[in-house]
């Protein structure tokens, strides 16, 4: 086999390709090439999907895959019940249905691919990602420190609606980022991770350097959302170091724990958000202390002028809790009245809520030319809910709760995991189960949250896989073929 296409059939190629493009889509000026670039990668996608099913049978491997299947086909067949409402739209959301196809079947079901060592694929993943936000914190910081501040196209550099977003295109995007970026170090610290996955160790230096710039960025971009996401990870593997270290609890150390989980919790929540008003506050006094330098070194009436412009604060300009999201949810339970069995299809959210509401769907017009593709809820279970209908929800919470039970059980049962990054991937995946209440984050988009979150679950799902292999969970004849129990 010729060098070209091994590496066409390299699937843990491709999926590091795919979330290393992703996660350059969100960095400014390098967003448009990109997704030039993803549209190759998509296509290699669906070729690698079509091979794997007709010489693996992926499909029918897959761990509690025939809800994921039954959720594609029915939130295909609602596209195809609204392709004529808004023809151009839905068949937009066709083709972002074989993207959801390409999660399923090729990230969330590497645990599918027998021979392959995940940990050395996720190692690579972390490693970019780990000095990729590290150089671009440090730039970041730096040019908000010489206040270099400018737009270009839509594109707001260093400053964005009095926020900090450092070198990516807003501040929610860097927030996520500079989260994943700390969970990624901490899987980096993991000797289990290290050993099995046969690279070396990454600096400490990098590593705490990751740590301390992504801490910064997070803290002054203001993302709530981001920071939601940050304390549930904190939180969650509190309740593993808790929970997970015995097989066995009495009553009364179930009782003592779960309060100090809730206690820790609180101080955890507190803690955070004063030092975010702490450090908001002091880099303000920093700058102003550099500006007045400034400005007393040189007589120039321009630095004046500069001076009395409106410093940055890092305050969100919306000063609602909510940020708008209530008004959004009402009108997605209007659009949801209005085929709530099936859905309406992603494709017609956009052109319902210009027909709907007089201003069309809230937060839309952010989005300008994209609006038709990009308009959500802002909540991933509504927009699922919504735009697959009661019939399409029920199948995604079927699978995603069969998941977490199976996986939960095998965390806080195995006591030998402190080195492992299974805890850390799971205590991710429960804190982003409760960010995407508040984000647009689990389907029905092309960016890096969505991908990155279904790439750890399907790691996670080796975990599955390893403590409980499907030849001992029986089988079923379907269609003539021999299924795995598994799969449901």
């Amino acid at each position: 086999m010729s060098k070209f296409k091994k590496a066409v059939l390299d699937t843990s190629l491709f999926r590091r390709s795919y979330v290393i493009c992703l996660f350059c889509s969100n960095i400014s000026f390098v967003v448009i090439p990109a997704y030039a670039v993803l549209a190759v990668l998509f296509i290699w996608g669906i070729f690698l999907l079509i091979y794997n099913e007709r010489k693996h049978r992926t499909i029918l491997k897959t761990r509690f895959g025939a809800w994921l299947l039954a959720f594609l086909i029915s939130t295909t067949v609602t596209a195809i019940i609204h392709l004529a409402s808004t023809f151009l739209y839905n068949a937009i959301n066709l083709i972002m249905l074989l993207h959801m196809a390409i999660i399923f079947f090729i990230f969330y079901a590497v645990h599918t691919e027998k021979h392959l060592n995940f940990r050395r694929e996720l190692y690579s993943i972390c490693r970019f990602i780990v000095y990729t936000t590290t150089v671009l914190g440090i730039l970041g910081l730096a040019f908000l420190m010489a206040e270099i501040s400018f737009e270009v196209l839509w594109f707001k550099f260093i400053v964005y609606e009095n926020r900090f977003d450092g070198m990516f295109i807003n501040p929610n995007q860097l927030g996520f980022i500079a989260v994943v970026a700390i969970f990624c170090s901490h899987m980096l610290i993991k000797k289990d991770f290290i050993s099995i996955s046969g690279r070396e160790r990454v600096s400490r230096i990098w590593i705490g350097s990751c740590i301390a710039v992504n801490a910064i960025s997070l803290l002054l971009c203001d993302s709530n959302g981001a920071m939601i996401l940050m304390i549930g990870y904190a939180i969650f593997f509190l309740i593993y170091k808790m929970f997970g270290s015995e097989r066995k609890f009495s009553m009364r150390q179930i009782v003592t724990k779960s309060a100090a989980c809730l206690l820790a919790g609180a101080v955890i929540v507190m803690a955070v958000f004063f030092v975010r008003n702490v450090t908001q506050e002091g880099f303000v006094k920093i700058m102003e202390s550099a500006s007045e330098s400034k400005i007393i070194s040189s007589d120039s009436l321009t630095d004046m002028i500069a001076h009395d412009e409106a410093a940055v604060t890092f305050e969100h300009e919306n000063k609602n809790l909510d940020s708008g999201r209530f008004v959004l949810w009402e009108q997605a339970a209007k659009m949801f009245i209005k085929n709530p069995i099936m859905g309406i299809s992603k494709g017609n959210v956009y052109e319902y809520g210009k027909q709907m509401f007089e201003d069309g769907i809230k937060f839309s017009k952010d989005y300008g030319l994209l609006a038709p593709v990009m308009t959500d809820f802002h909540n991933g279970y509504i927009t699922i809910l919504v735009c697959s209908g009661v019939v399409g929800f029920v199948l995604f919470c079927i699978f995603g709760l069969r998941f977490f039970k199976h996986i939960s059980i095998h965390v806080f049962r195995d006591d030998s995991l402190s080195e492992s990054v299974l805890p850390c991937m799971y205590a991710f995946l429960c804190s982003y189960v409760i960010y995407s209440f508040i984000e647009i984050g689990l389907l029905y988009n092309l960016n890096f949250m969505v991908i990155f979150f279904w790439l750890i679950l399907g790691y996670t799902s080796c975990f599955l896989v390893k403590y409980e292999p499907s030849h001992e969970l029986g089988t079923f004849v379907l269609f003539g073929k021999t299924v795995r129990r598994a799969w449901l």
